[in-house]
């Protein structure tokens, strides 16, 4: 069924927007090049792509070192003690050493668990956009209840987590050591 139109007759701009992305990947010419590739040879798409995460960035999203930009997260338990993420990337530099990092917290601000993991070896499709599902494991001794989802960037080369530059729809984590993080979601396990 289309997201074009919602049953009040009102158009989800981003819904029809991930609409056009699954088009594109299903027609027979779409193609998935190297990231090096897409700088030198499709300087339209990855035009487009800044487009779209600007689209994006109007209600939600948060935007690291003005490189890489979390556009799309969402999170969901699938299983018992199991949490499956997706996550959707605008990519305008990687460096192989660059992790994300998403610690869940309880109310106190402790963290309880984690679902980091690296961005090493992650190519762009053509629009830069990098696609990702995760699954989290829920450890045995977490206790059932809430946790805030918070989420970053870190570099290890530099010891330092990536500047958080703009950010909509989510709050910046707590002043110190999260300030460059934002806070995207509740999870209850």
């Amino acid at each position: 069924m289309s997201n074009l139109r919602k049953g009040n007759g009102k158009t989800d701009a981003f819904e029809s927007l991930d609409e056009i992305c699954q088009l594109l990947q299903t027609h027979p010419d779409f193609r998935e090049v190297p990231a090096t590739r897409v700088a030198r040879k499709s300087l339209a798409a990855l035009a487009i792509g800044r487009w779209i995460k600007n689209v994006r960035l109007w209600s939600f999203g948060a935007e690291f070192a003005r490189s890489l930009t979390i556009c799309h997260f969402q999170i969901r338990q699938d299983q018992p003690r199991v949490l499956a993420m997706d996550l959707r990337w605008h990519v305008e530099k990687l460096l192989d050493d660059w992790c994300v990092f998403v610690h869940f917290v309880d109310d106190s601000g402790e963290i309880r668990f984690q679902g980091d993991y690296p961005l090493k070896g992650v190519i762009p499709d053509p629009l830069g956009f990098v696609y990702s599902h995760r699954l989290v494991a829920v450890p045995a001794d977490v206790p059932r209840g809430s946790y805030h989802v918070r989420l970053g960037v870190w570099s290890p080369t530099a010891v330092s987590h990536l500047e958080l530059t703009r950010f909509r729809g989510c709050q910046r984590g707590s002043a110190g050591a999260w300030h460059n993080a934002v806070m995207i979601a509740t999870v209850t396990v």
